[in-house]
C-alpha cells in the first residue's frame, strides 16, 4: 500500500534543507503537517486582514488627522474591502484564467476522476471547470472545501494518461482539503486591491497642484499612499511566495498518499519537459497552478524575473521526492505513461516540442503547410531547412509543430488545434483560429 509508505517516511523525515516539505527537527507525521499547514492559512488570512486595515488606517489618519479615527476607517476599510474580496474572490479567478464549468456529460472522465477522489477524502465533489488552452495545466481555488473548484486545461487532458490525470487532480484535491485554497483564492483579490489602490493614488499625484501652499500637500500624500500601497502589496507577495513553495510540496505528498506516487511524479515529468505557457494569465493568478503557467526559461530578463519570484519550488526537487518515495532514482526521469487516447509520449521528443516557441524561426525555405518537427541538435535561426517530418495520429506526442517559417501549430497527439503561434520578428504570439 502506498499509503503508509508515504506515512512512514514522513514520520522518519528530520529538517533539512533539500526542499523536503518539513520544517522541524523532530519526527513530524502527515496529519501533523496538515495541521501545521491549516494554522498557517489562518494566519495569512489575519495578516491579509491587517494589510489592507494598515493601508485604510493610513489613509484615515491623513484624511481625519487624529490616530484613533484613523484607526476607526482602517479597521471599516479593511472589513468592507476584505469583504468583498471575499465575495469576488472565486469569480475574479474564473474570469482571469478563462475556466468554463463543464458537466459530466461534456467531460465524463474528468468528473469520474474527480468523483473517486472525492470518495477516498471524504470531500464534497468541487465545480469543475476546463480552460482551453494547449499549455498543460491545472489549479484549484475556493473559499472552503464546500464552495471549490478544479481546472484543468485542454493541453493537460492530451498530454496526461487516466493514471496521471489522477495524480494531477489528487493534488489538486489536496489543496482543498489541506485548506489552502482559502488563502491562496483571496490572495488573488488582495494583492489585486492594493496593486489598484498604489496605482490610483500614483496617478492621482499628477493631478494634484504641486505649487499651491494650501492644498495641504495633497500630492505628497497621494504619492506616499501609493508608496505605502506598494510595499504592502510586495509584503504580500512575498510572504505568499514564500508560504505557496511548502503548500506545493505537501500537496505533492498529500496527493500520494491519495494515489500511488508515480501518477503525479510521471506528470510532473511530462510538466518539467514540457515549456509552453498559458495563453491567458495573470500575476495575481500565477500562484494558484500545479507549475508555474508564466514563463521562466530562458535568458530575457522577463523570464529571469518570473523564474526570481516563481511560486512554486523547482519541479526537479518536487520530483526527486516523489521518485524517493518510490525508491528511485532522485535524479532520474521515465518512463512515463501514454496520453489517454494511446499516443506514445518520449520526454526527450516532448522537451524538443515544448522549446520550438522559444526558438527563432528557421531563415531557409521551409515548404508552406507542411508540419515540421525540428530534430535534436538542430538550432533555429541558423539558415538551415529541417527535415519534415509529419506528424501521426496516435504516434506524435502533444506539442507545437511548423506549418512554415515563420507559424506553428498545436497538435493534440490526433489532430491540429485551431491553436496558432506566429513570430513577429521578436517573439511568437499565441492565437486562436486560421
Amino acid at each position: 500500500m502506498v499509503a503508509p509508505t508515504c506515512g512512514v517516511l514522513l514520520q522518519r523525515a528530520t529538517a533539512r534543507d533539500d526542499g523536503c516539505p518539513v520544517s522541524s527537527g523532530t519526527p513530524v507525521t502527515h496529519v501533523e503537517l496538515i495541521a501545521q499547514n491549516r494554522r498557517t492559512s489562518y494566519i495569512m488570512l489575519a495578516v491579509e486582514f491587517l494589510l489592507i486595515g494598515i493601508l485604510g488606517a493610513a489613509i484615515g489618519y491623513a484624511v481625519s488627522g487624529s490616530l484613533a479615527g484613523g484607526l476607526v476607517i482602517g479597521a471599516l476599510v479593511a472589513i468592507t474591502i476584505d469583504v468583498i474580496g471575499w465575495m469576488l474572490a472565486v469569480r475574479a479567478t474564473i474570469a482571469l484564467t478563462h475556466a468554463v464549468e463543464v458537466t459530466p456529460e461534456q467531460a465524463k472522465v474528468l468528473h469520474d476522476v474527480i468523483d473517486g477522489l472525492c470518495i477516498r477524502t471524504g470531500l464534497p465533489k468541487p465545480r469543475v471547470y476546463i480552460v482551453d488552452d494547449p499549455a498543460p495545466n491545472a489549479f484549484a481555488f475556493g473559499r472552503s472545501p464546500t464552495n471549490a473548484g478544479v481546472a484543468t486545461t485542454t493541453g493537460l487532458l492530451n498530454l496526461m494518461s487516466r493514471r496521471e490525470l489522477e495524480g494531477v487532480l489528487a493534488h489538486e484535491m489536496s489543496h482543498i482539503r489541506n485548506r489552502d485554497v482559502q488563502v491562496t483564492t483571496l490572495a488573488v483579490t488582495t494583492v489585486g486591491i492594493l496593486v489598484a489602490v498604489a496605482e490610483i493614488a500614483a496617478r492621482m499625484s499628477w493631478f494634484a497642484n504641486w505649487s499651491d501652499d494650501n492644498n495641504d500637500n495633497g500630492a505628497l500624500l497621494f504619492l506616499a499612499v501609493a508608496a505605502l500601497a506598494g510595499v504592502l502589496a510586495f509584503g504580500a507577495r512575498m510572504l505568499s511566495l514564500a508560504i505557496s513553495r511548502h503548500r506545493e510540496e505537501l500537496a505533492d505528498v498529500s496527493g500520494a498518499e491519495l494515489v500511488s506516487p508515480d501518477g503525479l511524479r510521471k506528470a510532473l515529468e511530462k510538466l518539467e519537459a514540457d515549456h509552453t505557457v498559458v495563453n491567458h494569465v495573470s500575476r495575481a493568478t500565477s500562484h494558484l497552478w500545479i507549475v508555474t503557467p508564466l514563463r521562466n526559461q530562458g535568458d530575457d530578463k522577463h523570464a529571469k524575473l518570473n523564474s526570481m519570484f516563481d511560486s512554486h519550488p523547482p519541479l526537479a526537487q518536487r520530483i526527486a521526492i516523489l521518485r524517493k518515495l518510490e525508491g528511485l532514482d532522485p535524479d532520474g526521469r521515465g518512463p512515463v505513461d501514454d496520453t489517454i487516447t494511446g499516443v506514445p509520449i518520449d520526454l526527450a521528443t516532448l522537451a524538443h516540442t515544448g522549446q520550438r516557441r522559444a526558438q527563432a524561426p528557421l531563415t531557409g525555405g521551409l515548404p508552406v503547410n507542411t508540419p515540421t518537427a525540428i530534430p535534436a541538435g538542430t538550432s533555429a535561426g541558423t539558415g538551415e531547412t529541417a527535415p519534415v517530418v509529419i506528424p501521426r495520429v496516435g504516434q506524435s506526442p502533444p506539442g507545437w509543430y511548423r506549418r512554415d517559417a515563420t507559424t506553428l501549430c498545436y497538435w493534440n497527439g490526433n489532430v491540429f488545434t485551431d491553436w496558432r503561434a506566429v513570430w513577429n520578428g521578436s517573439r511568437w504570439v499565441q492565437s486562436r483560429g486560421t
